[in-house]
């Protein structure tokens, strides 16, 4: 036999033992077998400049195994078809879930994925939402989760219908968006008073309530038993509802602030990608000045929130104490010579 013919041998028995044996090692694997399959077809996908179909595979290989991989490639692929709500999205959670960076060229990666995130941002808008535990939240008849959802939501700009529903209680409004927006809403689910009953008649006392007995005559020679002397009113207290008020413009104004120090730092991030063409080419100290005041401007959006989700619960609460009817307050009331002390809500 030819030497020839004895490398054509052996290459073909080479070839039959890489096909077959590791195909025989993973046998029980189905699923990271399908893994792979996927990933291989949206390698292929990208090297003939088919990227939404390679952005559907990897979102396939997400939906099998979320990974850090898996998440960064959707949000990347999604952004260069300008898919920019679903950039967004996944490209948050690429940097959720990639580590601490610890070397130069993991820096270098980590600041370029934020970049992307920060690039994209600018052309979505993003809600947030202060809602009780719970609530069912949708936008535009699509479910988003159950609060508190512990993330944004991206959107693209325009108008949309949000509705949260917790029980019996729901409540629907529209909010107008723009691109590189977010914005926290705040929805009230408080249940409605009951209707009155029809005919005017007061409704039955429920079970158990406090029924009015009629008050016992005085023994021969002691007085009269006074009538309930009532120390407190009905109406609400007027420092509680000031001191409210206080706090809430306090609150607001604090939110405020913090508003337009992010967008300080807004704005002269802008400036360095401008200046830096997109921030394409962003390196060095331009790239620390970048990330500094990206995450300046995060941070201050952050403290921003919480203040403004203070101010509208404190402005809540305060309406409710001063518009909600009530029960008395603390009363004093005599019978004889014996004074009684009763406070109720």
């Amino acid at each position: 036999m030819s030497v020839t013919a004895l490398r054509a041998l052996s290459g073909a028995l080479i070839l039959a033992a890489s096909v077959l044996l590791p195909s025989v090692g993973r046998a029980g694997t189905g699923a990271s077998e399908a893994q792979r399959r996927l990933e291989r077809s949206a390698d292929r996908a990208v090297a003939e400049g088919q990227l939404a179909r390679a952005r559907d595979l990897w979102l396939q290989v997400w939906q099998l195994a979320p990974s850090e991989k898996a998440a960064c490639n959707v949000g990347q692929l999604a952004f260069r078809v300008a898919d920019m709500v679903r950039a967004a999205e996944f490209l948050a959670l690429c940097l959720e879930r990639t580590p601490a960076p610890r070397s130069a060229e993991e820096r270098e990666r980590y600041a370029s994925r934020a970049l992307d995130l920060a690039r994209v941002k600018q052309e979505v808008g993003a809600l947030t939402f202060a809602v009780p535990p719970g609530a069912q939240l949708s936008i535009d008849g699509r479910p988003v989760g159950q609060a508190p959802l512990g993330r944004e939501v991206y959107v693209e700009p325009g108008s949309h219908r949000i509705r949260a529903a917790l029980g019996a209680a729901a409540k629907e409004t529209a909010v107008e968006v723009r691109a590189g927006e977010a914005r926290l809403l705040v929805i009230d689910l408080a249940p409605l008073a009951p209707p009155a009953p029809a005919g005017g008649l007061a409704p039955p006392a429920p079970v158990g309530a406090e029924q009015a007995t009629p008050r016992a005559p005085a023994p021969a020679g002691w007085p009269e038993a006074a009538g309930p002397a009532a120390t407190g009113s009905d109406g609400p207290a007027t420092g509680l509802v000031l001191l409210g008020g206080a706090a809430t413009a306090g609150c607001i104004s604090l939110g405020a602030i913090f508003l337009a120090e992010a967008n300080g730092h807004q704005r002269r991030f802008d400036d360095l990608l401008a200046r830096n063409h997109g921030g394409y080419r962003i390196a060095g100290a331009e790239l620390q000045r970048a990330q500094s005041a990206y995450s300046a401007m995060g941070r201050a959006e952050e403290r921003a929130a919480i203040a403004l989700t203070a101010g509208a619960l404190l402005g809540a609460g305060t309406l409710i104490y001063a518009l909600f009817p009530r029960s008395r307050g603390p009363r004093v009331t005599a019978a004889g010579t014996q004074l009684g002390l009763e406070m109720t809500w």
